[in-house]
């Protein structure tokens, strides 16, 4: 676990009873929920790029110092509200829940509030002017979680990201040749910029810009954040010949699916079963037909 993921969490909570507001989230110790997550990693030394120096959530989802964990992909991301599941995939501190709290709204990804986990068991957020900034369960938003995110200023960078990290990704791109726009959004022409340097470089063409591309490009130095990206990035590859993909952790839960002998899959969490991105949400698949391995 992060250390300033802790960190944020813990001055999270040390604002617990403050008053919300949306038109003075920026001011001492009012808050509305976006606002009360940027401020607290912004007091462990985060700066944010996209949206802002205090974005609003549906900006804050996109950042590239945090992984997303659910759906499998940022175009994703409102399209399914997930549950209890997907709530479990984040229960670290400092993990963030993006919600969905207004089935009317127009924001194409559905996000309308956000909480930071605080422990296992609970969330910290601001949550309306009725509550201020408070602690609830960490299950309160079940059926409405549109994303969960990680804070891991060593993971991969893909299509959908935007902020500091993408924007120097860019810049090195178009020191070799790229010629795309340094704007810190990776978009479709950054991606076909990174499969043209991956084929370049004789790299697996996948337009992630994953830690070996990042070392190549000298944005991170050999050795720099491994542990954590590995931790954080790992995959595992399916050794049984026709598995299936359960929605819990036991036989006794329902399949949604089969995965195949050679098929590899980002790994989330491990304790007897493993949780990885299925399609449409995560799933349970048992580790004695898995290998644990890093990503291609």
């Amino acid at each position: 676990m992060s250390n300033t993921a802790k960190e944020a969490a813990r001055w999270a909570l040390s604002k617990v009873g403050c008053m919300y507001s949306q038109a003075k989230r920026t001011h001492e110790n009012i808050f509305d929920c976006s606002s009360l997550v940027a401020r607290a990693y912004s007091a462990q030394g985060k700066k944010w790029k996209y949206g802002g120096s205090v974005p609003i959530s549906m900006y804050e989802v996109y950042d590239d110092e945090f992984e997303l964990l659910w759906p499998r992909t940022y175009a994703e991301i409102g399209k399914i509200l997930g549950g209890s599941s997907v709530i479990n995939l984040a229960k670290q501190r400092g993990d963030l829940q993006f919600v969905c709290t207004d089935s009317n709204t127009n924001r194409s990804n559905k996000i309308t509030h956000v909480t930071m986990v605080a422990s296992d068991s609970k969330i910290v957020h601001a949550r309306s002017t009725k509550y201020g900034v408070r602690t609830d369960s960490i299950s309160l938003y079940s059926g409405k979680i549109c994303a969960v995110t990680r804070y891991n200023p060593a993971c991969d960078l893909r299509i959908g990201m935007c902020g500091r990290r993408a924007l120097e990704l860019q810049k090195a791109l178009n020191a070799n040749g790229a010629g795309i726009t340094a704007d810190g959004e990776f978009g479709s022409n950054t991606r076909d910029a990174v499969l043209t340097y991956q084929k370049s470089q004789g790299l697996q063409q996948t337009g992630i810009a994953d830690t070996e591309l990042l070392k190549r490009l000298h944005l991170i130095e050999s050795g720099q954040n491994e542990q954590s990206n590995l931790q954080n990035s790992q995959y595992v590859q399916v050794v049984g010949d026709s598995v299936n993909l359960r929605v819990g952790p036991g036989t006794e839960y329902a399949s949604v699916g089969n995965v195949h002998k050679g098929d590899q899959l980002r790994k989330i969490d491990t304790d007897g079963w493993t949780v990885v991105a299925g399609k449409e949400h995560p799933c349970w698949i048992s580790n004695r037909y898995i290998a644990l391995q890093e990503k291609r």
